[in-house]
């Protein structure tokens, strides 16, 4: 499984987010700015968020997104989930993709890689930005 850019820079805002004060509001741009991300790519991403539930957003002057839920209730696959990003290390394993694989049915690695996507999702679904900053504070 390879993460996309789009996945770890969410990751990475949203620990932007949960290093701040509950309900300080942090502007894109500097989020951007400080993770070296185009603004309007996190946009993009803040959306997907934002119809998620992971995130509010303040409109106006001094306006930017925080966390809607405490970090220990956010779990990264949550995150994965909301900007379209799959755990799955081959194609076959997402949902709605076995048709592109003539083998997918007879394939005898398609068990072992579906154990290998369980493991990855159980891992992510235990994991929350709670566990990712206790681990930062540790280095």
């Amino acid at each position: 499984m390879r993460l996309t850019t789009m996945t770890t820079y969410a990751v990475q805002a949203m620990l932007e987010l949960a290093d701040q004060p509950i309900g300080k509001v942090v502007s894109l741009r500097k989020i951007a700015a400080r993770h070296g991300i185009k603004a309007k790519y996190l946009e993009q991403i803040f959306i997907k968020l934002n119809h998620a539930g992971l995130v509010k957003s303040k409109k106006g002057p001094g306006g930017g997104y925080y966390l809607d839920r405490p970090i220990n209730a956010i779990k990264i696959a949550e995150i994965m989930e909301a900007v379209g990003e799959s755990s799955a290390p081959v194609r076959c394993l997402i949902t709605g993709t076995q048709k592109h694989c003539s083998r997918a049915e007879d394939c005898s690695l398609r068990v072992y890689w579906k154990k290998m996507k369980d493991t990855i999702d159980q891992f992510l679904d235990s994991s929350t930005l709670y566990d990712i900053m206790r681990e930062k504070k540790k280095t």
